[in-house]
């Protein structure tokens, strides 16, 4: 990919949002307040869909937590009739433009030309690996809304990573298959053309980070686990160590108050502390 001389490569992040509540507020008021800001050798980017009215937004929602249903008779039967769905209809042919937007309240962004339904999250996703390669970069980076992401310990991290084909960020498990989960992962730019020419060959009809991990797996066997953590509590954030701020890269903010997300607090605490030893 490139010579061990370069020790700063090119990273590129990508932050998939959807343009609704309480995401657009975590967004305005935890990320881009916090660690959202270039620096020399890493470019941020935020890519949104076409927001759909909140009537069918709702409905969406519903249709796709059902999969979480303790009842798993719902929870398994919702899965098949969406992997009917899916596999009937011709997903793999949609290719979304994927324009540049100066946004009112979302600064510029990628405006994917989709409706932003749950049930399209792969023809998302695969819209921005398609765009990502307009831009000169060494490795692609794509997180989501409730993240934060060290940027000093990514671009450290990196620097070392001189073998071509490189796969990482927040690992799971299923079966036999060792993916990437969506809140956080790594890519080199070979995998990403990689994924990009064979995207036909993405299984629309599987949860999207096992469809992902399908498709990254024909191309790469090895995939790496960075430094990540959960943060559920602001007590969370007081326990973490000097070593854990300087080491970890990305944080998975998932912490609610009175039934409401307060992620963007986390995030704010999370900053301070990480700023006060840099």
């Amino acid at each position: 990919m490139r010579n061990e001389e370069h020790k700063n490569p090119k990273i590129l992040i990508v932050g998939i949002h959807g343009e609704y509540q309480p995401w657009i507020e975590i967004f305005q008021n935890g990320q881009c307040q916090t660690w959202m800001t270039d620096s020399e050798n890493t470019k941020i980017v935020n890519a949104f869909g076409s927001p759909i009215r909140p009537s069918f937004r709702s409905i969406d929602e519903k249709i796709y937590y059902l999969r979480w249903s303790n009842n798993r008779l719902i929870a398994y039967g919702s899965l098949l009739v969406e992997a009917a769905i899916k596999f009937t209809l011709p997903f793999d042919r949609l290719r979304p433009k994927v324009n540049y937007r100066k946004n009112e309240n979302l600064g510029d962004i990628w405006r994917i030309e989709l409706c932003d339904s749950l049930m399209l999250q792969g023809v998302k996703n695969l819209a921005v690996f398609r765009n990502a390669l307009n831009y000169d970069f060494d490795f692609l980076v794509t997180t989501i809304t409730s993240s934060y992401l060290n940027i000093q310990a990514l671009e450290e991290y990196l620097s070392v990573i001189t073998s071509p084909r490189f796969v990482g960020g927040r690992i799971e498990q299923s079966g036999s298959l060792t993916y990437q989960q969506g809140s956080f992962r790594v890519y080199s730019r070979d995998v990403v053309c990689d994924l990009v020419k064979n995207s036909k060959r993405y299984r629309h009809w599987k949860i999207e980070d096992i469809a992902m991990g399908n498709l990254t797996s024909l191309f790469v066997h090895k995939v790496t686990s960075m430094p990540n953590r959960t943060l559920q509590t602001a007590q969370d954030v007081d326990s973490l160590t000097e070593e854990d701020l300087r080491s970890t890269i990305s944080y998975r903010c998932k912490a609610t108050e009175n039934g409401k997300r307060i992620d963007s607090k986390i995030m704010g605490l999370l900053h301070s502390r990480i700023l006060s030893i840099q």
